[in-house]
């Protein structure tokens, strides 16, 4: 046990040093200016708020993010949304989203930080999260709950907190199943208080755009072909897209290759070349360019990176 949260002490040292080393900057990128790599952090919010402070500059990161509050609160920006996070909110933020907020200094609740790779290395489907509504940029990232709904999502939590402490067998793959769990009940949770905004035109197509994405990105990674599809300039789809979720159009397609890159590299036996034309790459040095110039490590030792 205090191995576990004297590494989670380091691990908040850290990334305090690199939100006020970069605090100046418009928004600060996480994955270029955060120095340590990781796929899963859960901790109590009152240790978080006690190491980093109360106030959290604007910032994107390609991680998935989950926090209950269950006592005091904070103020969220959360790509187009701005909110307050009170007793028994439940917020989910996807990907990638810009972020920020400002906490009451004796908020309590939790807060779960992970990525794709914990569950390509867990062997667990990234589609078990990929698919879901909750984490989509342009659905609300916050849901409220009753007691009862909060005491349930708070037992899944903690139970990841005392797995997280256990380092016993499989313990990987049990997180992996809580974190599930975790994300289907929000799921539901979120279904059953409200539907998605129909109203807004750019909700429309900022959601149009990522089924689009989802049924032809390894045949068209050309935004033009997407602005075509609805029928607007490819520079508005860039922007609005990037309004929406921090991200243009084109870094959106080209995310969502990486993604499914990656996948098909840990889960797979299909040689490079064989990925790269599952992928829509004529040339497989040209794969390799586009894979290295995102990762910066070549398919080959990305794959390797998993034996």
């Amino acid at each position: 046990m205090k191995r576990v949260i004297d590494d989670d002490h380091y691990f908040l040292a850290e990334f305090k040093k690199a939100l006020r080393k970069y605090v100046n900057e418009l928004v600060i990128n996480l994955d270029e200016k955060f120095p340590h790599k990781f796929e899963l952090f859960v901790q109590a919010n009152e240790l978080i708020i006690d190491k980093l402070g109360e106030r959290i500059p604007a910032n994107k990161w390609s991680y998935y993010r989950f926090g209950l509050v269950t006592e005091g609160g904070g103020d969220y920006r959360c790509g187009i949304h701005k909110f307050r996070a009170k007793r028994n909110t439940l917020v989910m933020i996807p990907p990638r989203v810009i972020v920020s907020s400002e906490w009451s200094p004796h908020t309590k609740g939790y807060f779960l930080v992970f990525n794709l790779e914990f569950f390509l290395q867990s062997h667990f489907p990234y589609r078990y999260i990929q698919n879901k509504r909750i984490l989509q940029p342009a659905v609300l990232p916050y849901v409220e709950l009753t007691d009862e709904q909060a005491k349930t999502v708070e037992k899944i939590f903690k139970t990841i907190i005392s797995e997280k402490t256990q380092e016993g067998p499989h313990q990987m793959e049990l997180i992996a199943i809580k974190i599930i769990e975790l994300i289907i009940y929000c799921e539901r949770l979120y279904s059953d208080s409200q539907e998605i905004s129909r109203n807004s035109i750019s909700l429309n197509i900022t959601e149009k755009f990522t089924q689009l994405v989802e049924l032809n990105f390894t045949r068209e990674r050309a935004v033009t072909f997407y602005a075509s599809q609805l029928h607007i300039h490819p520079n508005y789809l860039n922007a609005l897209i990037k309004s929406h979720t921090g991200l243009t159009a084109k870094e959106s397609i080209q995310n969502r290759v990486l993604l499914e890159t990656k996948y098909l590299l840990h889960t797979t036996d299909l040689s490079i070349k064989e990925i790269s034309n599952e992928m829509g790459f004529d040339n497989p040095t040209y794969f390799n360019v586009f894979f290295k110039r995102f990762e910066n490590i070549s398919p080959a030792a990305y794959r390797a990176s998993f034996i």
